[in-house]
């Protein structure tokens, strides 16, 4: 009956402690632009070429393929382009990544340990 009972409560807290560092996936979505647009005029075609590729640039900094940062900066209107390349070092990283630390680790260790035993 003892062992039963530990088995429930070691397997109540694995589910507990995976469903806790499940965390949400966050979804990367377009910024709205806060430059106005009486200057965006102005921005000739060289420069929207030379931004693009800037941003292309940083894309591929992050890890992206020549072909897929391509199709991204593609998918950006000269505006999105331009507000993008006015604060590059702004820009983070989009991601779902679970970053295990050492307790965690070992938490989980000794539950699976608990139940199997």
């Amino acid at each position: 009956m003892e062992r039963t009972l530990n088995r429930v409560i070691a397997l109540t807290l694995v589910v507990l402690v995976m469903a806790a560092l499940s965390g949400s996936t966050g979804w990367a979505a377009q910024v709205p632009s806060q430059t106005s647009s009486g200057s965006l005029e102005q921005v000739d075609t060289q420069a929207v070429a030379a931004e693009r590729e800037l941003v292309k640039g940083t894309l591929m900094d992050f890890g992206l393929t020549d072909q897929g940062a391509t199709s991204r900066v593609d998918l950006l209107t000269d505006q999105e382009v331009h507000a993008l390349a006015s604060d590059l070092e702004s820009v983070k990283v989009a991601g779902d990544e679970i970053q295990w630390d050492t307790t965690t680790v070992l938490l989980v260790l000794i539950l699976v340990v608990l139940i199997a035993s």
